[in-house]
């Protein structure tokens, strides 16, 4: 390991390189990881010159591939300044929107529970196993268009008695449900 000593000899021209790259914050731990790339992946040949000098073009060369690494990285997320941060107010409330969707649910389920009890059975398979017509004709032995004229009329008394409620909940007035 001579050969990284010698390389080592150079650390403050390593370092003034990467701040040329314009990075001040890592530039030490970008030269630490071209000591480490050089150990582990390096060529000697090409790291050493054959006059015994090191060849600072590959160092060059390592040192902006790893900042260029670095900046791409961060590129990929967004930072946020923590005063920024500090200031910001929760517009999306989940919690609230799941209870929304529980009483939706449960004013769903008590508007089809007065229904005629053949209509609630064939609408609640029809919207829990997602059958088409002629699926649901098949396994239950019931006319395709009697199934149609169904699911048609429990559709429109959904429409009818629970459309405020849904229209609340896409428009995120979760109180109003």
């Amino acid at each position: 390991m001579k050969w990284l000593k010698q390389v080592a000899e150079y650390h403050e021209d390593y370092l003034r390189i990467v701040r040329s790259l314009g990075e001040d914050v890592y530039a030490e731990d970008i030269v630490q990881e071209m000591y480490l790339r050089l150990h582990k992946y390096g060529d000697l040949s090409r790291i050493i010159q054959k006059d015994g000098q090191v060849n600072i073009n590959y160092i060059r060369c390592v040192l902006y591939n790893i900042y260029k690494s670095l900046y791409m990285e961060r590129q990929k997320h967004h930072k946020v300044d923590l005063n920024e941060a500090k200031h910001l107010t929760v517009e999306y409330d989940y919690i609230s929107k799941k209870e929304a969707e529980y009483l939706l649910e449960a004013r769903l389920s008590e508007e089809m529970r007065t229904w005629h009890w053949y209509d609630e059975m064939l609408f609640k398979y029809y919207r829990d196993n997602e059958w088409s017509f002629r699926k649901a004709s098949k396994e239950t032995k019931i006319g395709t268009k009697s199934i149609f004229t169904t699911i048609k009329y429990c559709k429109d008394r959904l429409r009818e008695n629970c459309a405020e409620d849904y229209e609340d909940y896409i428009n995120e007035d979760y109180e109003k449900i």
